[in-house]
């Protein structure tokens, strides 16, 4: 089968499975938004949130570079994910008994400093889980790991149901997510186990190298770790935990987004690696454009519609007080265009081997964030958090796009774009003259009158 072949019938799985996998996520966030209330949601946004932090310390940029070592020409496989993957157990292991210990230290009430204790397991186990999706990107059969990820958050809606049915505390759905990622995690070990014997082997001269290499990936993930989770630590120590509830709750909706691109890129980066090494530069930009019209169709209609929708799309996933939730909501859709547009070229910049030379655009972008972020939200809440995060969002995306486009000479062309932008207008159109309609219907005419002008402007033809 041809390596475009083998990328679109990955693509198709992961879809297919992230599907499945987000329906199961949104009714899992639906049933503990509910349950919890504003309030209680935004004491578990501040659990979920604080181990983010201690989680994109201990992720280094290793599930890239696994993927990126055992794709060249000659790697030892298994001893290269043996090696990355004993690094991982330690360098996690220390980190997420670390955060128990600092949340001790901190002026969260108790529950959550418990929660925090209790949560770090899942953490520690996704940060395992993850090093070892390298090896499916590398051999395109993710729908392993989308398999996986289907029975974790089918455990995780289970357990959260259980726990709604019999009134359970935070404690409860925070279990949840432990069960779920746990059971996520197994599953991806049985499964790895096709392709690579694993277990525990220290080769230095790998692990060092994959410091080398990870380095710069590295300490650009402490500086998005700034400007992607400081904005909520920082509102739910000058604000109420309903307001954090809300922003947490349309910040769910763009993570939800975002999973799409991320996972796409994961499957093209060995891809676009290869053909980079192998100095093909026609085949590489075809790689780019070809993404890159993927994304803006994928992600414009999602702006378009939910910045006319936000208020409906918020009370229909999370229940009626979540309503307030669409103003941040529309901000943070903005937000979600320019992180997808990142997502695109800085897993280019990886597949370059150019990490190293953007390191600064993390470090400024961090700089000028957190003061976005000390500036607006004690002033402006949860809107100057979503305001500044797009902010902190389009920066990267325009740094980053440049040094892309220089470094391959590739001349993005903008004709799926504009046919793109008229069929969000034709849904917008439609969508207002819809009226006031409840989401759900509201989404099926928006989304058929955007699938068929598309058709109609022959937009398959464009990309295929």
């Amino acid at each position: 089968m041809s390596t475009t072949r083998l990328v679109a019938k990955n693509t198709l799985f992961q879809i297919l499975g992230k599907g499945v996998s987000t329906v199961l996520g949104i009714a899992a966030v639906a049933l503990v938004t509910r349950a919890l209330g504003a309030a209680g949601y935004g004491y578990y946004t501040t659990v979920i949130t604080f181990l983010s932090f201690f989680g994109i310390v201990a992720d280094l940029g290793l599930t890239l570079i696994t993927a990126q070592m055992i794709s060249e020409q000659g790697a030892d496989e298994p001893r290269i994910v043996r090696s990355i993957f004993t690094f991982r157990v330690v360098t996690a292991l220390v980190l997420f008994s670390v955060a128990p210990l600092v949340a001790h230290f901190t002026n969260y009430p108790d529950v959550v400093k418990w929660g925090i204790a209790l949560t770090a397991a899942s953490f520690f186990f996704v940060s395992l889980q993850q090093t070892l999706v390298g090896i499916f990107q590398k051999h395109l059969v993710m729908h392993f790991p989308m398999m996986s990820e289907v029975v974790g958050r089918a455990a995780l809606l289970g357990v959260t149901i259980y726990a709604v049915a019999f009134g359970k505390n935070l404690l409860w759905f925070l279990g949840a997510v432990v069960i779920g990622n746990i059971c996520n995690f197994l599953l991806v070990i049985f499964f790895s186990r096709r392709f690579v014997h694993l277990g525990f082997e220290w080769d230095t001269k790998i692990i060092r190298e994959m410091l080398h290499r990870s380095l710069p990936i590295a300490i650009s993930i402490v500086f998005n770790l700034v400007y992607l989770k400081a904005d909520t630590l920082i509102l739910s120590a000058v604000r109420s935990p309903a307001e954090v509830g809300l922003y947490g709750a349309a910040y769910r909706v763009i993570d939800i987004l975002i999973m799409i691109p991320v996972m796409m890129m994961g499957v093209i980066l060995p891809i676009a690696a290869a053909a980079w090494s192998s100095r093909d530069s026609a085949r590489m930009s075809r790689i780019i454009q070809k993404t890159f019209d993927v994304f803006v169709i994928y992600a414009l209609p999602f702006l378009v519609g939910g910045w006319l929708l936000a208020p409906r799309i918020m009370s229909l996933i999370a229940g009626d007080d979540f309503a307030g939730a669409g103003a941040p909501l529309r901000i943070l859709l903005l937000a979600f265009v320019a992180a997808t547009s990142s997502t695109l070229f800085g897993h280019t910049i990886v597949a370059l081997q150019k990490q190293r030379s953007v390191i600064w655009v993390y470090g400024v972008d961090a700089v000028l964030s957190l003061a976005a972020y000390l500036f607006f939200i004690p002033r402006f809440g949860m809107t100057g958090a979503a305001w500044a995060t797009f902010g902190s969002e389009l920066f990267a995306a325009i740094i980053l796009a440049t040094v892309v486009i220089r470094t391959t000479r590739v001349t993005i062309a903008l004709d799926v774009l504009i046919r793109v932008a008229l069929a969000s207008a034709v849904m917008a159109l439609a969508l207002e003259l819809a009226g006031d309609l409840s989401a759900i219907v509201s989404i099926l005419i928006g989304g058929g009158m955007y699938c068929a002008t598309l058709m109609l402007l022959g937009i398959h033809k464009k990309i295929l």
